[in-house]
Formats: structure tokens, sequence, C-alpha cells
């Protein structure tokens, strides 16, 4: 594994996964399953020019087999004429695919804001019986190309390359001289942020709120346009068809909440986010799962201190005290009920609830 600057994730997006490999010198690399290559999607010429690679593969491929190989040969001299490559290197990783009904253990992060150490702790939390780890945005802003592996290499480490993982953008990972590179580096369909997640019987659809505050806000100078993002947004929801039962969504702004004062700088979009709401509402939402606010708490059905009355219970999952510790989710779903337990650092239980599925009432 000398190769390998980190050890892999292996993303969720849509029916698909997405590996991410980072390697420590420009090369060729690809995902080796049941002696089959799979490379990254470059229009048949394989990139040797960078030193990260985001391969897709079906779920039902690596679900069955359980295991994969990165491979790897090095490119130090790309040629039009007679390129030589090094000699294939291989690391090989086991996964755990995610086949559970019932009693599903989802570990939730976000505004991790660089602090990995207490993320890598809190997200240890179900120890090898977590099915899937949500990272839910703010893990750092990119301001050059060593800040996205350091994130490659905080998720890498938590999901060991065995569990899926699903992973939201959030806006401060939309700051930054490289943040419009994010796609190249995290699940994107296409240039879309925002996609269905499903894996196993779980079904999820990841959602995009972009920044927090309007597109011409001075301290953004001009870089943004998510007011047309958010609707392209809307015309995804109005997409999906009617009953979908879908599981969960995942946002790191919630749009039903997106700050706790009305009328300030924050409190942006209502008309357009109350359409989304309606949408999710047509589309059949069992619960949402947000961060940013650097609080844990939940927002139960119709909560008043939602801008926009929400229909389904809101898991705001991420509470942050500086540099001394953070909170994250520990979730387990079953079939009529969600079990939410805010944890710290050290795994111990702040607080908890329990959500009936079926009333989307807290019992």
């Amino acid at each position: 594994m000398d190769f390998l600057s980190c050890t892999p994730s292996v993303f969720v997006i849509e029916n698909e996964y997405e590996i991410l490999i980072n390697v420590k010198e420009k090369g060729i690399i690809a995902i080796e399953i049941n002696g089959v290559k799979y490379y990254e999607d470059n229009a048949g010429t394989l990139s040797s020019e960078k030193v990260y690679s985001k391969v897709r593969i079906p779920q039902d491929l690596l679900n069955a087999s359980r295991k994969y190989t990165v491979t790897y040969r090095s490119a130090p001299e790309r040629k039009a004429y007679y390129t030589k490559l090094g000699e294939e290197q291989r690391a090989d990783f086991s996964f755990k695919p995610l086949e559970k009904t019932e009693n599903i253990n989802i570990y939730h992060i976000a505004d991790v804001h660089y602090r990995f150490d207490l993320g890598i702790s809190a997200a240890d939390y179900f120890r090898d019986d977590t099915d899937l780890f949500i990272f839910n945005g703010d893990i750092g802003e990119v301001e050059n190309f060593n800040h996205y592996f350091e994130v490659a290499k905080f998720t890498g480490e938590v999901s060991k390359g065995m569990i899926p993982v699903v992973f939201v953008r959030g806006n401060h990972d939309a700051r930054g001289k490289m943040a419009e590179f994010f796609p190249d580096f995290f699940p994107a369909a296409g240039k879309k942020t925002f996609y269905k997640a499903d894996i196993g019987a779980l079904k999820t659809l990841v959602l995009d709120c972009g920044e927090d505050k309007p597109d011409g806000q001075i301290e953004y100078g001009g870089v943004n346009d998510f007011y047309s993002f958010r609707r392209r947004e809307l015309s995804f929801l109005k997409s999906i068809d009617t009953n979908s039962n879908t599981d969960l969504v995942i946002t790191h702004i919630c749009p039903m909440q997106t700050t706790t004062e009305a009328g300030g700088q924050f409190d942006i979009e209502r008309e357009l986010y109350t359409e989304w709401h309606e949408e999710l509402n047509r589309i059949g939402v069992d619960f949402m799962l947000c961060g940013h606010m650097h609080k844990a708490y939940v927002l139960k059905k119709n909560d008043p201190r939602s801008l926009i009355s929400n229909s389904f219970p809101v898991i705001v999952g991420s509470a942050c005290f500086g540099d001394k510790d953070l909170w994250g989710t520990a979730i387990t779903l079953t079939s009529d009920k969600i079990f939410v337990k805010f944890t710290d650092k050290d795994k111990n239980i702040k607080e908890s609830f329990v959500i009936d599925r079926k009333t989307k009432e807290i019992l």
C-alpha cells in the first residue's frame, strides 16, 4: 500500500458506489473486482496526470464481491508515443455492504471544520456495527488541493475503505479558491451535488442548499450563483415519482429552518424552500438529517421554531464546542422507529429521542 496516500472512501451516489482513491505520485489508478478493472470515466483515455481518481462501481457488483483491489501504475512521463509505465502495485480492501432491513446503524457527523481528531473519535460510536457513515457538510474550506486531500484522508480513516459513506457538501465546502473543483473530488451526478443515494433497503435523497446568505452578500465577492442552482434542484425534486418511499433526506442546511432569527441575513429563499418542502411531502419522506447550526436538537413535526412549517421531523445533529468537543448523531432505524442519540467525542450519550416512523411524532 505504499503508493496510497490515504485509505480509499466508498461513497454512495444514485445506485452506484464512487470510490475515491488518492496516491502519492501521478499514475493510472483502477479498481479491480473479480479480475476486471474499472477506471475513472474519461472518454476512453485513462487519467495519468493527477494523484486522485473517482471510480464508479455498480452497487450489486461490489456488494456481491465484498472486496476490491486498488491497482496503480506510476506514469512519470506520459508521451504521445511509447509511454512507459511503472510496475503494477496493488492494495486489497474488504467491503461491508448494507444488507440489513432492521436495526440499521448510521453515524452522522457535520461541521468538523478541520477538527479531524474529534470527528474520528466521535464517529467510532458503533464501532464494527456501523452500517453507514454520513458526512453532512462543513468538513472544511478549500483554498488549495491539500485541503481536499485532508478531507479525503479523514473520510478514509473513519470508514476504513470498508463502510459505505454518504458525503454532502456544506456551505463552507463551497468556499475557497478550489471550491469549483468539488465535483472532481467528491460525489456528484455530473456537476450536480444533489441526487438520490439509495443503498440496500435505505432510500435517501441528498440535497444541497449552497451558501447560507444571498449571492450578493459582500463577503462572497460575486463568485456564487446559488439562486439558479436551487431552482435546478427544485426541478430535480419535481422529477421524482410520487410515493417513492424515501426514508431520509440529507442536507447540510435545513431548508425549513435556515436560521433561528427570522428576517436576518440568513433568512433566505423562503418561497423556494416552501416549494422544496411541498415536493418532499409529495414524494413521501420519513425524516430529514441536517447540520450547520452547530447545535444538536430535533425539530418535531410542525415545530414552531421552523420558518417553514415542517411536516416531518428534522434531526439537526452536530454540536460544536470549539476544540474541546464535537457531537455527532447515532441513528438506528427499524421498520417502525427511529432511535436518535446525540453523542460526544468520548461516545457518551448526551441526549436521546425515539421517533415513530408512521406518525412522524417524537415518542
